[in-house]
């Protein structure tokens, strides 16, 4: 019998893993994508030589080494059915600074996985100083179409 009946995981508070199962009904795997992004603190704008937050990878050490997201995507995608067959996914551009680009660029990026099959939505791994007004806009449309997340890196 599982003392906290309302965790999936046993534990006394609610996980992202229980919150994810409650909201999809599946399990929900994250498939860490490289967009090829850089960041402020690489490329000279606010530092250099990066931060804590990533290595030099940025952050994306088990990330397939392909130009192509797609390619990346459904590698991720296959390993991770090995292990949960009946998984949903959540692309996640998670190497260095995912807004870090300008808006054309950040709708050819994310656009290709809304409406993807076993695909709930998508997670972006950014920094607060580079989400500007415009870009937020565009989430916030992107939102109406797709589960978005943010993960603040700052």
């Amino acid at each position: 019998m599982n003392p906290f009946p309302y965790s999936l995981d046993n534990k006394r508070y609610h996980t992202y893993n229980y919150f994810l199962k409650t909201r999809y009904h599946k399990k929900v795997a994250k498939v860490s994508l490289d967009a090829h992004f850089t960041c402020p603190n690489r490329d000279g704008s606010k530092g250099f030589g990066g931060c804590i937050f990533c290595s030099e990878k940025g952050s994306g050490d088990f990330i397939l080494d392909s130009d192509s997201l797609l390619e990346q995507f459904k590698a991720g995608a296959e390993v991770m059915k090995r292990k949960w067959p009946d998984a949903v996914f959540i692309p996640y551009f998670q190497a260095y600074t995912n807004t870090y680009a300008s808006l054309d660029q950040l709708k050819k990026i994310y656009e290709p996985f809304i409406g993807m099959k076993d695909v709930v939505g998508i997670a972006i791994a950014t920094r607060a100083d580079c989400l500007t007004e415009e870009i937020c806009a565009y989430l916030e449309e992107l939102s109406k179409k797709t589960d978005v997340y943010i993960d603040n890196m700052k």
